[in-house]
């Protein structure tokens, strides 16, 4: 999709998408069973077996064994990754084993954030830094005071797009001797091979409205051996990982949005509008512009961050807004005032340059037909800016 209904150009999918077409038409049908899938009428047994039909569809997207994975719901991915990290090293307390958080200065901020709760437990967080393309220094990456601990590993960055191989992450597991989580809620869609999960790291978490199903739900891939205390308890639904009458509807869209996106994104095309939108930016902007790491040839297909100097960021944002073209900063604002994007910074840009930057994230199934119209938009907002 290149516009939107009201004939806008949304490139904000990052952040979140439009549901897919087939949850939309499964919705205004009405045909969806209501039921508690606890319950034990055929109405809960309906409920049941949409939701044992997603499972069953994950694991064999995904191609993890259910006899070594677990697959649980919840809300989304901060849900999901404040109950990995959070159960982590609540079961380490309770063990009595002091462990390290590590992570990166480029995690999304509900890994980043996690570092105060993890002290709370007397654990010790690491943070590690990235170089100037994003890509995590592994000459920096050291074991830290304690014999256990927890890796956060971004598999795709959501400002810059940067993508870490999923090797390396088990080369990290391997030289830190932890537990690894892979934050994997921007990859499905938007790099190739998406579905082709490492079986030797220990969790993945997903947001279902990444990808056109609906907001509030999300999922994760635990290994069963991965050290675990659930935070949400109750009736011990979901082999009382995560306790809770689930939400059917949203497990269910989950199964249709990626069916459909299966069947519709054609990642060579996505790669073609990348490489058309990127070299028409660099001619247009020059050495007026950058791109945050356009030197790593290990970006995703969807994602182009432009940091314009002298420009700050929600100015450029505004602009094009109102000319029908709907971006993302890229950076937190809070009460009015612009944060530095903690991702730029991260990279080597300095503190003035972190609040200019202007995030570019397009559908998987945007089409290359679409972007001459696109450019004679943008262009005209970014003359005034050049």
């Amino acid at each position: 999709m290149a516009k939107s209904i009201s004939n806008r150009y949304y490139l904000d999918y990052n952040a979140t998408s439009p549901l897919a077409e087939s949850v939309q038409d499964w919705i205004s049908k009405g045909d969806f069973s209501f039921g508690n899938p606890s319950s034990a009428h055929t109405t809960g047994k309906r409920a049941k077996k949409l939701v044992n039909e997603t499972r069953d569809y994950l694991f064999n997207l995904f191609g993890l064994n259910e006899n070594e994975f677990h697959l649980f719901f919840h809300s989304g991915a901060s849900e999901g990754i404040n109950t990995l990290v959070r159960g982590y090293f609540l079961n380490q307390f309770k063990n009595k084993n002091q462990a390290n958080y590590y992570f990166f200065q480029t995690d999304h901020s509900c890994v980043f954030n996690q570092q105060d709760e993890v002290k709370v437990f007397e654990h010790r967080p690491q943070i590690f830094p990235v170089d100037q393309y994003g890509m995590p220094k592994m000459d920096s990456i050291s074991k830290g005071e304690c014999d256990q601990g927890l890796l956060n590993f971004t598999w795709v960055n959501n400002e810059s797009g940067v993508v870490w191989p999923l090797y390396k992450a088990v080369e990290m597991k391997e030289k830190l001797g932890c537990s690894v989580h892979v934050d994997a809620v921007q990859s499905i869609g938007k790099i190739r091979d998406w579905n082709k999960l490492d079986s030797d790291l220990d969790a993945y978490t997903f947001s279902a409205h990444k990808f056109g199903g609906m907001k509030g739900i999300g999922f994760t891939f635990m290994k069963k051996t991965y050290p675990f205390e659930c935070f949400v308890r109750g009736g011990g639904q979901q082999e009382a990982l995560r306790s809770g009458t689930e939400n059917v509807m949203g497990i269910y869209s989950i199964k249709l949005a990626l069916e459909e996106l299966n069947q519709k994104q054609n990642l060579d095309e996505s790669e073609k509008v990348h490489n058309e939108f990127e070299n028409w930016l660099q001619n247009k902007v020059g050495q007026k512009g950058i791109i945050a790491g356009i030197g790593n040839v290990s970006r995703n297909l969807t994602t182009t961050y432009l940091v314009l100097p002298g420009n700050s960021s929600d100015i450029v944002m505004t602009a094009l807004d109102l000319s029908g073209i709907e971006v993302s900063a890229g950076s937190a604002c809070s009460s009015g005032v612009l944060k530095p994007s903690r991702i730029l910074l991260g990279m080597g840009f300095d503190e003035k340059q972190a609040k200019e930057g202007i995030r570019f994230s397009f559908s998987p199934l945007f089409k290359s037909e679409d972007l001459p119209s696109l450019f004679e938009k943008l262009g005209k907002v970014l003359d005034r800016y050049l």
